[in-house]
């Protein structure tokens, strides 16, 4: 019969455990002094080699010639174990035998004597799912069991186990392998199993796994039986997951706010995957290592392969901070509305995506945060120079036969007025919200601008909101005044947003140079 990969590469010795250096260092310096614990608790998320250094430590303890703390495997009792005959090496299984009764049959076993094996060892998996009177019933036992007996307990929910047991026990903390060594384990693994893969292949199932070796084995076999050479895209599409490429496709087009050409990738993308949360998932995941990129200038605390990472950082400087932020927390927002109406997965991403490319279509802190942010960078290039000027007209040399054809200059134009966004509009509409609800109500869709004139200008879409804001003035010159401690009612102008010429905006500009 077949055997999972997972079970046929399993570990016999403390030195094959991937990832656990520091744990299987300890267990085996205690092995080969002899000064072993009666109590063991190994916790940590599943696949992290809890259930396979209890195996290996139940057979070093019986061991008749450890090798240096680790069992031989070639004695009696090695081969015994191995073989799964003895009766000695007790693997219990907490959540289908949870009941007091069970755990008394147990406890009137280990007064006996083990029948071939140095040491009766108890495998208790997923002890966590025991009922409260069978943790009653075990605790003394744990505490001070037969020289003979040993206990290693098994869990997934450390918090959920009583504190009382939790004292009783060495207790050992597996946390998630490595990437980097699931990977090397993959490799071995599929160069023993004859599976043509791609480092990159490998990256993909280490990754999905999330640090359980256990998944990552299971993603090799799964991929394997297709027949085909495993590379990037392969992987991907019979996991049901985005290539790397797809990915940072999607994040090009949202980041030059290409709105064609992002939801064509989409559309593409949602073809390929299985589930459109798990591709937001994926998503956030790219943005999260972009974010860790932007903020500490370096790959190293991302799961990005060399090549992912180099892709990585050409992007890297479309953004900043505050806009990954917003980013991140709306995708978010839009996987956990996914999860409540499943039906509507579809809908809720392209609303997502719609919003990503418009931040002013959110009106949260986080979007706030990322447009202040966008205007105070382009507001620096501007006044750096980065951003093109106006160029002066071309002198002309003087010619003195020329002089008196020329043309009069015309005289200088009026300067107009510049206008910079104000960010204290947000402010000012909840100040006329708590005194004026009706004015206030004009007020969500508008825009206000501070100019360099010494006047406050709230634009309006069209007319018909302007004539409704122009019957609350006086209440909308008030919070005005209140909030910013400055202008007269003759300075606060009130008008519909056109393109005429009589300003100039500052977000005009910057739309103007984003293009």
């Amino acid at each position: 019969m077949h055997q999972a990969l997972y079970r046929k590469y399993r570990p016999k010795v403390f030195s094959d455990v991937v990832g656990r250096d520091g744990i299987t260092a300890v267990l085996r310096g205690q092995v080969k002094t002899g000064k072993v614990s009666h109590a063991y608790l190994f916790c940590g998320m599943r696949g992290s080699g809890k259930t396979t250094c209890a195996k290996i430590l139940a057979k070093a303890v019986n061991c008749l010639s450890p090798v240096n703390g680790d069992p031989c495997g070639e004695c009696e009792a090695c081969r015994a174990i191995d073989s799964g005959l003895t009766l000695d090496i007790v693997e219990m299984d907490a959540a289908s035998n949870n009941g007091v009764g069970e755990v008394r049959d147990m406890i009137e076993q280990i007064t006996y004597t083990p029948s071939e094996l140095k040491t009766r060892v108890y495998i208790i998996d997923e002890v966590h799912m025991l009922t409260q009177a069978a943790f009653n019933a075990l605790l003394k036992t744990l505490e001070e069991p037969p020289s003979h007996v040993m206990f290693i307990l098994a869990t997934t929910e450390v918090h959920k186990l009583p504190a009382t047991i939790v004292s009783r026990c060495q207790r050992y903390d597996f946390e998630r392998i490595p990437m980097d060594d699931i990977v090397s384990r993959l490799r071995y693994v599929a160069d023993c199993e004859k599976i043509e893969c791609d480092d990159e292949a490998l990256y993909v199932m280490a990754k999905l796994s999330s640090g359980a070796l256990r998944d990552a084995l299971g993603y090799l076999e799964l991929c394997a039986a297709s027949g085909k050479r495993l590379d990037e895209k392969t992987v991907s599409s019979l996991l049901g997951t985005s290539s790397y490429d797809m990915l940072l496709s999607i994040v090009d087009a949202v980041s030059s706010k290409n709105i064609n050409e992002a939801f064509s990738r989409l559309d593409e993308a949602y073809k390929r995957v299985n589930d459109i949360s798990v591709l937001w998932f994926e998503l956030v995941s790219v943005y999260r290592d972009i974010l860790i990129m932007k903020a500490t200038g370096s790959a190293k605390y991302t799961d990005a392969t060399p090549s992912q990472a180099a892709a990585l950082s050409a992007v890297c400087g479309r953004f900043n901070r505050e806009k990954l932020m917003f980013t991140i927390r709306a995708m978010q927002d839009a996987i956990y509305l996914m999860q409540k109406t499943p039906l509507q997965k579809r809908v809720i991403a392209d609303m997502c995506t719609v919003k990503l490319l418009d931040e002013r279509l959110d009106t949260g802190g986080d979007a706030l945060a990322a447009r202040i942010s966008a205007l105070e960078d382009s507001v620096a290039m501007l006044g750096s120079g980065i951003a093109p000027k106006a160029e002066p007209a071309p002198v002309k040399p003087e010619i003195k036969e020329e002089k008196q054809t020329q043309p009069a200059e015309k005289p200088a134009a009026a300067k107009l007025p510049t206008l910079t966004a104000s960010r204290r509009f947000a402010d000012i509409s909840s100040k006329l919200k708590a005194a004026d609800p009706s004015s206030a109500a004009w007020l969500s869709s508008a825009s206000a601008y501070e100019g360099d004139d010494g006047t406050y200008r709230i634009f309006f879409s069209n007319d018909f909101s302007l004539r409704f804001a122009e019957s609350g003035k006086s209440a909308i010159d008030s919070a005005v005044m209140t909030v910013t401690g400055r202008y007269s009612p003759d300075k606060i102008i009130l008008a519909v947003k056109d393109n005429s010429g009589k300003y100039t905006l500052i977000d005009d500009v910057i739309d103007a140079l984003n293009e």
